[in-house]
């Protein structure tokens, strides 16, 4: 694996960056592995908006980061979501890596700057995430980040009569090694 780390910065997706993730989202299949069923394909800059209009919000439920690559493509993405301050838990979720920087290290170094924010900053105690049964890699870094496999989601998706199984994954501040 060639990692690019130190040419990648991570810092806070902005309303600019949108119509990027809108050619990543290139097919209905594609967006499903990123986001399941939360957006509709295509996918539009007017559903994307108000999504990403959360991440403004003074006490916001969402953050989404951004891997940039030589401060100017954005190699990457991913958001803690469903933050819930009163009980100390958030989601993992949406992570994606432009295809053409894939096995480089960017999901890796994205989710340990989220988990450090979760865990430090806002103090949360759990963070757990979604992930198709067939993404070995996926699955592999989140493990390899200290997440435990709490259980198997069966049939949790359908796409063209075909059905997606999911695990489920949490990782609590005390286990968590950043």
């Amino acid at each position: 694996m060639a990692e690019i780390k130190n040419e990648i910065k991570i810092v806070s997706l902005q309303e600019s960056d949108l119509p990027v993730l809108i050619k990543w989202a290139e097919d209905e299949k594609t967006l499903i592995q990123w986001c399941g069923p939360v957006f509709n394909y295509p996918l539009t800059i007017d559903e994307l908006t108000p999504y990403f209009s959360e991440t403004l919000k003074n006490i916001p439920t969402r953050y989404i980061l951004k891997a940039e690559f030589n401060n100017t493509n954005i190699a990457g993405m991913c958001e803690l979501g469903n933050v819930d301050r009163r009980n100390g838990t958030a989601s993992l979720c949406r992570i994606f890596v432009d295809k053409n920087f894939r096995s480089k290290g960017i999901a890796e170094q994205m989710i340990t700057k989220l988990l450090n924010f979760a865990f430090n900053d806002l103090k949360l105690r759990r963070v757990e995430l979604n992930v198709y049964s067939y993404n070995t890699p996926a699955f592999k870094c989140y493990e390899k980040l200290g997440f435990v496999r709490e259980g198997l989601k069966r049939q949790v998706t359908e796409f063209n009569g075909e059905f997606w199984d999911g695990y489920f994954y949490a990782l609590l501040r005390e286990e968590w090694k950043g």
